[in-house]
């Protein structure tokens, strides 16, 4: 265990709680900044609660970085109702974004108070990269989606 030297008394002491002997990488920061958004995520309320209504969620997925599709052929998200949080976020793919990702909480919510079957769209990722000069530039990640949904019909009187 490392000790520090106590300049009056010349006692040894243990470093405290939140000192650190070396500052945070890149990467460090990158993935406390990934754990906060989750953290914020998890204490949003589960789909099935904020929207009784919603009967299924699939988001089709596809991510650009400058306009050439970087990552795949893109992911489909089917969120389960029960567990799924009403904050619809999703991390940039970039390993060199910081505190970005895309937020589609507000583009579900308009579509489920529109009762809307199918919403499409294009997000920027509000990220920021350090580029090799050492000046952050904005990310240029771009996610383009397309929200399919399903209502619960509502129970007609039943005939006897």
């Amino acid at each position: 265990m490392k000790t520090l030297n106590d300049g009056e008394t010349a006692a040894m002491v243990a470093p405290g709680p939140g000192s650190r002997t070396r500052p945070l990488t890149k990467s460090e920061l990158r993935k406390q900044d990934r754990q906060r958004t989750f953290e914020r995520v998890e204490k949003s309320a589960t789909l099935a609660v904020m929207y009784p209504r919603l009967k299924t969620l699939a988001v089709d997925l596809l991510y650009f970085d400058r306009d050439i599709v970087s990552w795949g052929h893109g992911l489909r998200y089917r969120a389960n109702l029960e567990t799924a949080k009403s904050m619809l976020h999703f991390n940039c793919p970039s390993p060199l974004c910081k505190d970005g990702g895309f937020d589609l909480s507000k583009d579900l919510s308009s579509a489920v108070a529109e009762h809307r079957k199918s919403v499409e769209g294009s997000v920027r990722c509000l990220g920021f990269r350090d580029e090799a000069t050492g000046k952050p530039s904005a990310c240029e990640t771009v996610l383009h989606f397309k929200m399919k949904l399903t209502f619960k019909t509502k129970a007609g009187p039943r005939a006897a």
